[in-house]
């Protein structure tokens, strides 16, 4: 029968631990049943809380199931630790009385969670939810979510410290890739996230995103510790013939001063490697053998976990126009295009690209990592020929080196070049040999012959090695 009120009944399968726990829980608002096999157990609880009613049966049995009037039934609660025992009791409600109710399943055996798949049973895995409550005790500062989404860690909330270098960061100035902000919580109140929003010191953040990403983005939310390129996948990837020796080691030199986590080599045109392996495995500290590609444009079609594509430069004038320019189309993470100006002494970041906020986090993740100096170049039109635009992100720029000197606590070289800003770019770095150049650029915006790409024409041009990051559409509005 159906409560008073049309409120419909929860049954719970199991009276253990957790059987009387949830009773004690949802006795107070809602008419239970609870069921146990074990006749002492239903003597002990009976008469102990109102609105239960208990039954000596078992859960396996559609006798006892027809002692409860299955249709009056809104939750059915599993919590038996005999995984086929809960089996059966979808079984019974979803194709004997074809029940639509609600069912959650404590599972207990965590490798039979597919078993379920086909009653639409909500599953929760006790051990799982304890482990990650120890451990956010002892970390103390983020929450793994288990009971809602995908209980896969695709969702996290992190205590913001002091020693973030995100706080007072607007979101705007992040760029989110495989991961973003859902929610912030602070003094007590629910913000959405916007694009001028700042992370403060005490905010609780929800990010969601992939899991591997996630894990390894709260090392940065919460300690301010340089992870790159670990926020973007956990490897890097290149191509290997004879011929692309130099690219390979400096794959190498890139890959051993930042946290990825191992080199993925792809031989070009079926190059048996083999040949060249004791001089790979003497280049290379931690690598894989991957299959043979016949374009280095492959390496961002992939479904690697890679976090940088490294892509040889091709000096045939022509062809690298061409090549680039499918480069910056097809690239969907950061690529070092390797020029060979390894070991770096020195970092240069582009500021002519629409996110200089984000470009110069990354400088500066590197500089750290690298224990590199880093500086700032920025070309502009002469005073004048430029407009009201141009006066807005020469301020803008301004107050984003001051903002990063205040957090970071120190003073950054900033240049500021008066002419074609391609063109004084590249002769700022005609003599700097041993840098790497760091750029970004819109990928909306479109690159031919007769279009001013600054970032497209400068990463084509100059002589040093360049980072460069592809910037999709903003994620906050």
């Amino acid at each position: 029968m159906v409560s008073e009120g049309g409120k419909k009944k929860i049954i719970i399968f199991g009276l253990g631990f957790f059987g009387k726990k949830l009773i004690e829980k949802l006795s107070k608002n809602w008419e239970i049943i609870g069921v146990d096999i074990n006749e002492t157990v239903i003597s002990e609880l009976s008469g102990e809380f109102e609105n239960v009613e208990f039954l000596h049966g078992d859960a396996s049995s559609i006798l006892t199931w027809k002692k409860i009037e299955p249709t009056s039934i809104g939750y059915i609660i599993s919590t038996i630790k005999d995984t086929d025992v809960s089996l059966e009791v979808c079984r019974i409600a979803r194709e004997v009385f074809n029940l639509d109710s609600s069912i959650i399943v404590l599972l207990f055996e965590e490798e039979r969670a597919e078993d379920f798949g086909n009653f639409e049973a909500t599953i929760i895995k006790p051990a799982e939810i304890i482990t990650n409550a120890v451990v956010s005790k002892i970390e103390k500062n983020y929450t793994v979510a288990t009971n809602i989404g995908l209980g896969k860690g695709e969702i996290i909330e992190v205590n913001i410290l002091a020693r973030s270098h995100l706080v007072d960061r607007k979101l705007k100035y992040l760029k989110p890739t495989r991961w973003r902000i859902a929610a912030i919580y602070r003094d007590g109140e629910l913000i959405i996230p916007t694009g001028n929003e700042k992370i403060k010191v005490g905010d609780k953040v929800v990010i969601i995103g992939d899991p591997k990403v996630l894990e390894n983005l709260v090392n940065i939310l919460i300690k301010g510790i340089p992870q790159f390129p670990l926020q973007f996948g956990s490897d890097m990837a290149t191509i290997y013939a004879p011929k692309f020796k130099k690219t390979l080691e400096e794959a190498a030199y890139f890959k051993k001063h930042t946290k990825a986590h191992k080199l993925q080599i792809y031989p070009y045109r079926n190059y048996d490697v083999r040949k060249d392996f004791e001089f790979i495995k003497e280049t290379v500290d931690n690598f894989e053998i991957k299959n043979s590609i016949g374009d280095y444009l492959q390496l961002f079609r992939l479904k690697e976990d890679i976090g940088v594509v490294i892509i040889p430069f091709v000096k045939e004038p022509l062809l690298k126009w061409f090549k680039l320019k499918a480069i910056f189309e097809e690239a969907t993470k950061p690529f070092l295009i390797s020029r060979g100006s390894f070991p770096y002494k020195s970092i240069v970041v582009s500021f002519n690209c629409s996110e200089p906020a984000f470009i110069l986090e990354m400088g500066i993740e590197l500089s750290r990592l690298m224990k590199l100096p880093v500086e700032v170049v920025y070309g502009v039109m002469p005073e004048e020929l430029r407009g009201v635009e141009e006066e807005e992100e020469i301020k803008e720029r301004n107050e984003i080196i001051s903002d990063f000197e205040h957090i970071y606590k120190t003073g950054i070289k900033y240049s500021v070049l008066e002419g074609n800003p391609v063109k004084e770019t590249l002769k700022y770095m005609k003599d700097k040999k041993d840098v790497l150049l760091l750029t970004a650029y819109d990928k909306k915006e479109k690159i031919s012959m007769f279009s001013p790409n600054v970032p497209f024409y400068i990463a084509k041009n100059v002589k040093s090695s360049v980072l460069c990051f592809p910037l999709e559409e903003m994620t906050y509005e």
